[in-house]
């Protein structure tokens, strides 16, 4: 995006919400993690992270909208196996180049990613949804947004299910939430489903519910979302720390040892990244590989605070002084670390999964 080589990280970050999200809309391709036999780029996991990572270093914020999109629609793709009617809309953001917002459980540290606290009430028209999501990135930009749904239905049984509300729809509200300048660009508010009537065309049930799977592939369905995330959030990031060190290495201060550390750092983690997306395009999405996933974000999320700090040790007061950027981007570096899923509440997982 030369948009963004021409611009100063600074003034993009301090910038209207809007004019990123018109600049993802217009020249970031929405459809690069659709297939092409559904009009999109068909972009590689690892192709993608590398553009998180490129994008990441320029304009944080765009990194963030791009992390929430590309997660959410490169899972539904991932997902059809489970929900094949998806792909029909999938085909219409490919077209129209639609933004798409999470409303998903990533934000709760303890929930399955199509878990939901939404209350569904089935209706002659469709389904009544309620609830909320916050913080939701592009909250006043996007042109639809996902949502997990969990209906009972009469006979008691639980039907796991993706559902699609549309932004002009008047029973979806938004209210201001996100109030520290970290960031903000992003646009990430709570927005408020104020009994949103979603058609049967737009919800989306699962035609292999954990039930009809083997133990080796229960969750599959939820997992595929939770990896791609881990996938995208860390090479944002990663970006982020990886230009506060450009810098550090551009200013040639500090000691060689200093300079090999960063370097060292950054390679390890592009390449942990790299082993992540080559399992995601190789379509390993069960258990254990959400395990690989969850502790492959969590090293490079501590080689990106390794990272962070050195090189702004190295760029010193001075830096510090008389460039903003220098400490938006170590504060921003450690934004990853509120990401889900918390690594708290992955440690019983992760000793049972990888030991």
């Amino acid at each position: 995006m030369p948009v963004l080589e021409a611009a100063s990280l600074i003034e993009l970050e301090r910038g209207e919400s809007k004019q990123l999200a018109t600049l993802f809309k217009t020249v970031g391709a929405p459809g690069l993690s659709i297939a092409k036999e559904l009009g999109g780029g068909g972009i590689s996991a690892v192709n993608l992270a590398q553009v998180h990572t490129w994008v990441g270093a320029h304009c944080p914020s765009l990194a963030v909208m791009m992390t929430m999109h590309h997660h959410t629609v490169a899972g539904m793709m991932a997902a059809s196996r489970f929900f094949p009617d998806i792909q029909g809309m999938l085909g219409v953001v490919a077209r129209d180049n639609l933004l798409v917002a999470s409303g998903f459980a990533e934000g709760r540290a303890h929930a399955n990613i199509l878990e939901s606290t939404l209350s569904v009430e089935k209706t002659a028209a469709g389904y009544w949804v309620s609830g909320s999501k916050k913080p939701c990135t592009m909250t006043h930009h996007f042109d639809a947004i996902t949502f997990g749904v969990n209906y009972v239905d009469p006979q008691g049984q639980t039907h796991i299910g993706i559902g699609l509300g549309l932004a002009g729809d008047p029973n979806i509200q938004r209210k201001k939430f996100w109030s520290v300048p970290h960031l903000q660009a992003a646009d990430s508010h709570e927005v408020i489903f104020d009994k949103l009537l979603v058609p049967e065309a737009l919800m989306y049930f699962s035609k292999a519910v954990d039930n009809q799977l083997d133990d080796v592939q229960q969750g599959t369905g939820e997992h595929l979302f939770a990896i791609w995330f881990q996938l995208l959030a860390s090479a944002s990031y990663l970006g982020m720390a990886s230009a506060l060190a450009s810098r550090a290495l551009a200013c040639n201060k500090g000691s060689q040892d200093d300079r090999a550390m960063l370097l060292i750092d950054l390679q390890g983690a592009t390449m942990a990244i790299r082993g992540l997306a080559v399992a995601i395009d190789q379509n390993r999405f069960l258990r254990a590989d959400l395990a690989r996933a969850q502790a492959t974000r969590f090293a490079v999320q501590e080689a990106i605070n390794r990272i962070s700090t050195r090189a702004f040790e190295i760029l010193g007061g001075m830096a510090f002084m008389s460039s903003e950027e220098v400490a938006y981007l170590l504060v921003a570096t450690r934004v990853l670390a509120f990401h889900p899923t918390s690594r708290l509440a992955s440690v019983p997982f992760l000793c049972e999964q990888l030991s």
